[in-house]
């Protein structure tokens, strides 16, 4: 990480503290938390040991799922919109950092995968590289790059991200995405995301969605 970078990540406050513009990225910032929340699981159930269980495996298994969506969504239906929008060298160099992480993030994710057949050492030193460079990314994608949505897109643009995620996936894929969403979200940001929900797809979610994603263990077995 260069000099430049360093004073950008540390410079100011942070995009998400600032006061709400046009665009709601409730849930966008619900996501980078939900992934946050698992990549410290993920590390310490490496730290323990515990990379053979079943409850691990499907945790991670979880984390590279839902990975590869959200970044699939910003490559197909957030960058190319930017793209035809900006023109400024800095926030071209954005856009161009934002698709370089994606492209850095997948060897450091198949360096954790293969070390998942040993465990110990290797596997920590690979969840903690993977896990700090995705933690950066989403720093950088909250800082630099949401902004130029902001700006540039608005709600307008910003629904057609919702629409591209939506259309691309299933009912079930959208239950299961919410469920995982909202394991262990504050009440405030669960109560904030339902009501956006029409109450059919609010009843599907507490009586199916919910109850099936709850019923595979992650990152902790059962013990009865």
């Amino acid at each position: 990480m260069s000099s430049q970078d360093t004073e950008l990540d540390s410079a100011g406050k942070r995009f998400r503290d600032q006061p709400p513009g046009a665009v709601d990225f409730t849930v966008m910032f619900l996501t980078h938390d939900a992934l946050l929340r698992d990549l410290r699981r993920l590390e310490a159930a490496a730290a323990e040991g515990r990379h053979g269980e079943e409850a691990v495996r499907n945790g991670w298994d979880t984390i590279k799922h839902e990975l590869h969506i959200h970044h699939v969504g910003e490559d197909e239906a957030v960058w190319p919109q930017l793209r035809e929008k900006v023109t400024a060298p800095g926030e071209l160099a954005t856009l161009d950092l934002m698709e370089a992480e994606h492209g850095q993030i997948d060897p450091l994710q198949a360096r954790v995968d293969a070390a998942f057949t040993t465990g110990g050492a290797e596997l920590q030193s690979a969840v903690k590289e993977f896990a700090a460079s995705l933690a950066l990314h989403m720093e950088h994608e909250e800082d630099r790059a949401l902004p130029l949505v902001e700006h540039h897109l608005g709600p307008e643009g910003w629904a057609k991200y919702h629409q591209y995620m939506m259309g691309s996936q299933g009912m079930d894929e959208v239950g299961f995405y919410l469920a995982w969403l909202l394991d262990d979200a504050p009440d405030s940001a669960r109560t904030k995301v339902l009501g956006m929900l029409p109450p059919p797809v609010q009843g599907l979610f507490q009586q199916s969605f919910e109850p099936a994603y709850r019923a595979a263990p992650r990152w902790t077995t059962p013990t009865v």
